[in-house]
């Protein structure tokens, strides 16, 4: 497979000069909590009026069967009926609950086809401060998740991708759990899907897992030009490929599987020195070194490899000069 790349700001210490990325410092890289996207569409389910209907109307009726009198979401009306574009944030807390799932369950390492997209550069690498690493994510060592090659993002406009088994927005939730939290259900009990249709409780599951991947790789149509690539971590599955720290969960980068760093053109002095000076004493392994540059005529970045030390001379002596 072709090198796969990730673009990283700078570090910032409070009131210091910008430093090297611990990125590299440290040789990991962070696996996104799926809830801390920065797209809010990203992992948020499409909703229609059908899944608006089937909560209210089991929501309603299990509390109007548990109380002994009608009951309501709304004062004196029912909310199954109206448009869901105007009950303004309904469903929202059934969202939250998807998201709340894929957040304990899954990690992401988020990687790019592309080095040169001045886009990527502008919003990634605080306006061109920082630098893109490129990865051979074939390496034996490095954490591949649930699929080796990755996942391609699929860019659509069509957010009925990520629809979710009609049964999610059953209520009371058909989850049932243990004292431990455990889901407790038997894999053949029957539960409600599309159509009236009972389907296996086991079916259910793989429906909604497979839900999660289709959010966890699908992306808005105006962000293909990221050209990405995810690599998805099962916490409970691949806990022994990632490092745990401070509450977050870093994959571990093998030296030899980064063969380049691309400095942005408006790096500091101070973090190119620091890059030089990990590359020299081989905590980096030894990746193919460049110095960056806008195209004369494109809307693309250009890389131009160098030595290390023609590198600090570039930061240092020659782009101060022009």
């Amino acid at each position: 497979m072709p090198l796969l790349y990730q673009y990283i700001a700078p570090g910032r210490p409070q009131g210091a000069t910008p430093t090297l990325p611990p990125e590299l410092s440290t040789m990991t890289l962070p696996a996104a909590d799926p809830c801390s996207f920065n797209d809010p569409f990203e992992v948020r389910p499409y909703f229609d009026q059908e899944r608006h209907d089937h909560f209210a109307k089991s929501h309603e009726s299990f509390y109007e069967a548990a109380i002994g009198i009608k009951h309501s979401l709304i004062a004196g009306r029912s909310m199954a009926g109206i448009p869901t574009e105007n009950a303004v944030g309904f469903g929202e807390n059934l969202n939250k609950r998807f998201r709340d799932e894929l957040g304990k369950k899954f990690r992401v390492l988020c990687l790019s086809r592309t080095p040169s997209n001045f886009l990527m550069w502008g919003h990634y690498t605080h306006s061109y401060r920082g630098l893109v690493i490129g990865l051979d994510t074939d390496h034996p060592a490095f954490p591949k998740g649930l699929r080796p090659e990755g996942f391609p993002i699929t860019y659509s406009d069509d957010r009925s991708r990520k629809k979710l088994p009609l049964a999610f927005y059953q209520s009371p939730s058909v989850e049932s759990y243990d004292l431990r939290g455990n889901i407790a259900n038997q894999p053949d009990e029957p539960i409600q899907s599309e159509g009236g249709l009972f389907i296996p409780f086991k079916e259910y599951r793989r429906q909604l897992e497979e839900a999660m991947l289709t959010a966890l790789t699908t992306k808005a149509q105006d962000w293909h030009y990221e050209q990405e690539v995810r690599f998805i971590y099962d916490l409970p599955k691949h806990h022994g490929q990632l490092l745990a720290r401070e509450g977050r969960h870093f994959i571990p980068i093998p030296r030899d599987a980064l063969k380049e760093v691309i400095v942005g053109f408006r790096a500091d002095p101070v973090q190119v020195a620091e890059l030089v000076g990990l590359y020299r004493a081989g905590t980096i392994g030894k990746p193919k070194l460049y110095y960056s540059a806008c195209h004369p005529h494109k809307y693309e970045v250009q890389a131009h490899e160098a030595t290390d030390k023609y590198l600090l001379d570039y930061f240092q002596i020659i782009l101060p000069s022009q």
